[in-house]
């Protein structure tokens, strides 16, 4: 798995020069075998990369700053779902020079996998964090897979509470799969970093376990949440207007709590995890189905 990573890592740093639609689909190939059909997509990966290179609607540069998406939330679901904020700094430094609480989740606001939890700010080890955060800062996310929206996000680091729950280690994840205002799945990710469980849902909590081989052993399905039904009507409402957004939240002792709103899931080169044909994967054909492409996507938002 490990030389996996670093053969994809070398490989998005070769293809950096070219343009997005041929690294698109250079990269696809690589992860899935196969290239995509870009022009005329029917998955749901395929026509992700269609909406990097055309659908450039500007609210979502905002929408996937992890500080500006909170002012979207709290004017469209109200301020009692956002996790309480302790600071938002430009630089490690001032991180390193602010009066932090005991327990903290730090990470960046225009990337994906620079958080780092303290739950002992005595024990906590801040050169280490320090280390990530710079490196992140210096990373525009969109080099990453060519996801548009966060081509002009400002790197900055962000400080939140963070939410103990006292069934487990880490909150679980909910992740409510929204196209135009419906929500037509939600995956779950329980403990994250040890033991990991992940499974995929309908909005009617029955599972599509036939349709997806997920990190959860057989036969046991994880419970629905206190709280899913309001986290589901939420989600929709947050997703109105968006042709397809997935909405994350946690959920403390039947509250929830908002996560962020990603358009790419897994920068549309996520295989569901299928054993058998990771180009034809029944989820990647359904959500494909879900997702209506909006027309003449490049002159709609100018």
């Amino acid at each position: 798995m490990r030389l996996k990573k670093r053969f994809m890592l070398s490989l998005k740093n070769s293809l950096r020069f070219l343009p997005d639609r041929q690294y698109i689909k250079i990269y696809y190939c690589a992860k899935f075998g196969g290239f995509p059909n870009i022009d005329e997509p029917s998955t749901f990966n395929e026509k992700l990369q269609w909406m990097k290179l055309n659908c450039h609607d500007p609210r979502m540069v905002s929408l996937v700053d992890k500080c500006k998406v909170r002012d979207f939330v709290e004017k469209r679901i109200g301020s009692q779902y956002l996790v309480p904020l302790i600071g938002v700094y430009n630089t490690v430094e001032e991180f390193l020079g602010a009066d932090l609480p005991n327990e903290f989740v730090v990470k960046c606001t225009h990337d994906s996998q620079s958080a780092h939890i303290c739950i002992d700010k005595a024990t906590f080890d801040f050169a280490a964090a320090a280390r990530g955060l710079e490196t992140a800062l210096k990373r525009n996310w969109y080099w990453q897979g060519r996801e548009w929206a966060y081509k002009g996000v400002k790197p900055r680091i962000i400080v939140e509470e963070y939410l103990r729950d006292r069934e487990r280690a880490t909150p679980n994840d909910y992740k409510f799969y929204c196209f135009d205002g419906v929500c037509k799945m939600i995956q779950c990710d329980a403990d994250r970093f040890e033991n990991h469980k992940e499974q995929f849902f309908s909005p009617a909590w029955e599972s599509y376990g036939d349709w997806h081989v997920s990190h959860v052993p057989e036969g046991e399905l994880l419970a629905k949440p206190d709280g899913f039904e309001e986290m589901l009507t939420l989600s929709q409402s947050l997703s109105e207007s968006f042709p397809h957004v997935r909405v994350d939240w946690y959920c403390i002792e039947g509250k929830p709590f908002f996560g962020e709103l990603t358009f790419y899931t897994g920068g549309g080169f996520d295989p569901f995890h299928s054993k058998e044909d990771k180009l034809r994967d029944p989820l990647d054909r359904y959500l494909g189905d879900c997702l209506v492409l909006p027309e003449q996507a490049r002159t709609l938002y100018v």
